[in-house]
């Protein structure tokens, strides 16, 4: 057990949202830098004490895809007055305000840091809107947001699934979610229902929550429903279960040591504790996973987690699962052993297509919204996730204000490296020929929810993994739309030169 006195405590959080309507009559589009600055005197203000800011030893600050920097937090500390002898801007990720929060919780354990101010921003919405109005945004020189941010970034996928068009998030994460409904042996329309059903968990609490994005509640049948508004994205998923970055959002948080909060007189209501987490990768790519149905990162890091805690999820009162998009839930849930009805629900906050995906601050969303909830008495035990690229890179937290928890756990998180067997795919294949089945697929639309094309991970006789278009007939987009793709057997062509290999049904 770690020293009482250096237990990373949580003693403020503070949200902005700046959405013209809701927020502000008319359009005053802030950059991330004054979002963040905003979010961090918020936090002080709900700490206590204002003078936090200017006492602080670290500021760390979540990159930004809308707009980048050359100094973030040197730049948010100026606007805060705070002169800290340690500035972070750690690599991108969904997963980084989790694992900033787990790795210096072990600092402050350590005793080599005694307060510290986390916050991340993202202004996709005011970005976009000025290049669609030809404005001009008078905001920090920097860089372009999302070519810079890509550039110090690991590719997205690797070439084979460029090759297949396989680029982003909302080409890849569909494959998981049919890997899972056919793991789970149900019929596209259960699934379907399925899937609405806890999405529309989400949407419930982000109607209530005033930081959403979205604060509009929709049922499952809305969500699962494709119309002109809610069109196909990638099979299968309509656009109401997509993340949605268009935001313009802040969060942030204030983390202190417990012996630093007495000392500044921190009123003790107003501490969470930091009970334990911890972090890991799956496979970074679908193409390069053991596993299209499954996370063992996720179960790796759930085990070490409640080890930390000393407790077990039927001990947590509070789940804020990161929802990029449902199968990501999904994976939480099953990694944890939970069922998608668990009365505790599955979020504090909204989730990203319904709160809104502030890039890749999400989570500090999650972090702050857990913490006001377990002050307001609503739970003693709070679980919070982060998540980053393809399902990849996962992280864990775990907080309590309960003495007697906070006796049981060790205050501290752990990075694990799985061993291989969970962590090696298989072999990939650049141009197989031969007998092929399908181990998973989307299929992606047109603006009119047309199909335009389906994309294919195969499995090859050999268990070799390999990636293919589907052949453009209708029998096919039937089966793999109405019936189940899963599965089907076939042969698959090799493409010549950078053309896509051509999945056909026997």
């Amino acid at each position: 057990m770690s020293n009482a006195k250096t237990r990373a405590v949580i003693v403020g959080v503070g949200q902005v949202r700046n959405r013209p309507g809701l927020d502000t009559k008319e359009w005053k589009p802030q950059e991330p830098a004054q979002l963040m600055a905003t979010a961090l005197a918020r936090a002080a203000a709900d700490a206590g004490r204002t003078q936090l800011l200017a006492e602080a030893e670290f500021v760390g600050c979540i990159p930004p895809m809308a707009w980048s920097y050359d100094d973030l937090p040197g730049n948010v500390a100026a606007r805060i007055g705070a002169q800290p002898r340690e500035k972070l801007e750690p690599p991108g990720g969904g997963e980084g305000p989790i694992l900033l929060l787990d790795d210096l919780a072990n600092r402050i354990a350590d005793g080599e840091l005694e307060v510290a101010l986390l916050a991340g921003a993202e202004c996709v919405y005011s970005r976009r809107r000025a290049r669609a109005e030809n404005t001009k945004l008078a905001w920090t020189p920097g860089g372009d947001g999302f070519p810079r941010f890509l550039a110090n970034m690991k590719p997205f996928a690797n070439s084979l699934e460029v090759r297949h068009g396989v680029r982003q998030p909302v080409d890849m994460y569909p494959l998981y979610e049919n890997a899972l409904r056919a793991r789970a042996g149900r019929t596209i329309d259960a699934h379907q229902r399925y899937v609405s059903e806890l999405m529309a968990r989400y949407s419930q609490v982000a109607a209530a929550n005033p930081f959403s994005w979205f604060p509009e509640p929709r049922t499952a049948e809305e969500i699962r429903t494709v119309s002109a508004k809610n069109r196909w994205i990638g099979f299968p998923y309509p656009k109401l279960v997509n993340a949605l970055m268009e935001v313009d959002q802040a969060a942030a948080a204030i983390v202190m040591s417990e012996r630093a909060a007495e000392r500044l007189g921190i009123a003790r209501e107003k501490r969470v504790t930091f009970l334990g987490g911890a972090s890991a990768n799956d496979g970074w790519s679908a193409a390069e996973r053991v596993s299209l149905s499954s996370s063992p990162a996720m179960a790796a890091i759930g085990r070490a987690a409640q080890s930390h805690a000393g407790l077990a999820v039927s001990d947590v009162d509070l789940f804020d699962f990161y929802s990029c998009f449902p199968c990501v839930v999904e994976f939480g849930l099953d990694a944890l052993q939970l069922s998608p009805t668990d009365p505790r629900g599955p979020t504090q906050t909204g989730g990203l297509a319904h709160h809104g995906g502030p890039g890749n601050n999400y989570a500090m969303h999650g972090l702050a919204n857990t913490v006001l909830h377990i002050r307001q008495g609503r739970g003693k035990v709070g679980w919070v996730t982060g998540l980053g690229m393809s399902a990849t890179k996962h992280a864990t937290a775990v907080l309590s204000n309960d003495s007697r928890r906070i006796a049981a756990s060790d205050g501290r998180a752990t990075r694990l490296s799985l061993p291989p067997q969970e962590f090696e795919g298989p072999a990939l294949v650049d141009s197989p020929s031969g007998p092929a089945q399908v181990e998973s697929y989307t299929v992606m639309f047109d603006r009119e929810n047309k199909p335009e094309r389906s994309v294919l991970y195969l499995r090859l006789p050999d268990g070799r993994r390999s990636v293919a278009h589907g052949e453009p007939s209708a029998e096919l987009f039937r089966l793999l739309l109405e019936v189940e793709g899963v599965g089907l057997r076939g042969t698959v062509s090799p493409g010549a030169g950078e053309a896509p290999n051509v999945f056909a049904l026997r």
